[in-house]
């Protein structure tokens, strides 16, 4: 059978060739699941880019590359191998030989993820204005924040980088 989709301003219908599986009030289409060939369409559906996603991660990343760039003009004591790089949607931040922090951007999945020397790999949706990993929704503002204040012996917040953050347009 084939998959048909109609939608009109406020009412979506999906039948097949012989009967009409789901009607309901929704401003997108409905698609059938319970056809495996339709498996690819529903996964194209699904997977679509979320507008504003490019934007808010550059400007998540930009912003957050500024503030640890910044740094060092407010530690007493950074040590001298600190670096922070943003090239090609890949921010890294050494803060010495043995610990490197890497945070990209994920299109495919519209995520960040951020490779930790302490806490490890995580990867984060943007939730309600924020970065958050969904395993214990913490933001990747809070770790970075908590783990870069432990490990350079200075507590500071990233409050440019907080204020950057806007849901997607």
């Amino acid at each position: 059978s084939r998959l048909a989709t109609t939608t009109s301003r406020m009412y979506t219908t999906t039948t097949t060739s012989r009967h009409s599986l789901i009607s309901h009030f929704s401003p997108l289409p409905v698609l059938n699941v319970n056809h495996v060939h339709n498996y690819s369409l529903l996964t194209r559906q699904l997977t679509m880019q979320v507008p504003g996603f490019d934007n808010i991660v550059s400007e998540t990343l930009e912003t957050l590359t500024e503030a640890l760039e910044e740094l060092p003009d407010f530690i007493p004591d950074v040590p001298e191998i600190f670096d922070v790089e943003y090239n090609g949607e890949v921010l890294t931040l050494k803060i010495r030989e043995d610990c490197t922090y890497v945070i990209n951007k994920q299109t495919p999945n519209q995520q960040i993820w951020l490779s930790s020397p302490v806490s490890g790999p995580k990867r984060y949706d943007f939730v309600g204005g924020q970065w958050i990993y969904s395993h214990d929704n913490s933001s990747l503002i809070d770790l970075l924040e908590r783990e870069l204040s432990e490990l350079l012996n200075f507590e500071f917040e990233l409050n440019t980088v907080r204020h950057c953050l806007l849901p997607f347009s």
